[in-house]
Formats: structure tokens, sequence, C-alpha cells
């Protein structure tokens, strides 16, 4: 027989019959029955429910400790990136200032160097000319002394008298001669 669902009104509006000596027991044992059963079957939904309520509140505890683990850990890596960029930042501004004081140091010897082969270009300009200025009074010296000689020659020339014989052939060492 199925349990009839029973409500605090049924409870209260329900009436029973009298008898002479009272109510009647028949109607008020099968009430108290269906009383009975309906608060034994409420007893066991509520105690279903208590325990789905009670898994509920386990699972709800379970995912609010997961989203707080989950808020943690995402702020620990928001935390941990800022802090890596920042390091990283500070390396890259570390190797950028490097990188300044080694290109100064290079724009530095470098001008140094180009100074000085500068100074060197110009040194052997002017030992270059001097060069030039002493070798070209050299030759000129020889050429007026060449000129000099040729006169001189020349003139030696015309004061010879000219013989048809040809010149003494020199003795070798040893004294004899060979024809």
């Amino acid at each position: 027989m199925p349990i009839m669902p029973l409500t605090p009104l049924d409870i209260e509006a329900r009436s029973f019959g009298r008898q002479v000596w009272g109510f009647h027991r028949g109607q008020v044992a099968s009430f108290l029955r269906a009383c009975a059963d309906a608060l034994s079957q409420a007893n066991l939904e509520k105690e279903d429910l208590q325990r789905s309520l009670l898994a509920v509140r386990g699972e709800v505890d379970d995912f609010r400790q997961r989203e707080k683990t989950l808020i943690e850990a995402l702020a620990a890596t928001e935390r941990l990136a800022e802090e890596k960029k920042a390091i990283a930042q500070a390396e890259a501004e570390q190797i950028i200032a490097e990188a300044r004081r080694h290109a100064e140091q290079i724009i530095s010897r470098t001008r140094s160097e180009l100074t000085r082969i500068e100074q060197q270009i110009l040194r052997l300009k002017v030992e270059r000319e001097t060069f030039e200025n002493r070798l070209t009074g050299l030759l000129d010296e020889h050429r007026r002394l060449l000129e000099l000689r040729r006169q001189e020659v020349g003139v030696a020339e015309r004061l010879q008298p000219r013989s048809t014989m040809p010149p003494p052939v020199a003795s070798p060492p040893g004294g004899e001669s060979t024809p």
C-alpha cells in the first residue's frame, strides 16, 4: 500500500468519530500508522538529504579549497613572473650597460689608433717629401756632374791629337802578353 503524503495541515484537520467511550480506536490507530509511516518516510528522506547535503558541502568545501589553492598558485605564479621579469629587466640593463662600456672602450681605442695612424701617415708624408727632395737634389747634382764630365771629356778630346794607332793594350799581370 503506497504511503500517503502527510502534511501538518492533514494532521491538524483530521477528525475522529466519537464513540461512547471516546474516539474511534480503529480510525485513530489507522491515522497513527499513516503518521508513523509518513514520518518514517520523511526521516529516511531527511537522512538521504542530509547525507547528500554533507556530500555536497564536502564537494563545495573541496571546490573552495581547490579555488583557494588555484588563486594562491596563480598569485604565486604572477609574483614569480614579475620577479623573473624584474630579474630579466635588470640583467638586460646590465648587459646593455656592459655593451655600452665595451663599445665606448672600442671607440676610444679605435680613435687612439686612428690618431696614431694619422700621425704616422703625416710623418711618412714628411719623410717621403724629404726623401723626394733629397733624391731630386742628388739627381740634379749627378746630372750637373755628368754634364761637367761630358764637357771635360769633349774638351780633352778636342785637345788631344788624333792618331790612327790603336791605344796600347795593357799587359796582364805576370809579364807576358798573348797575341
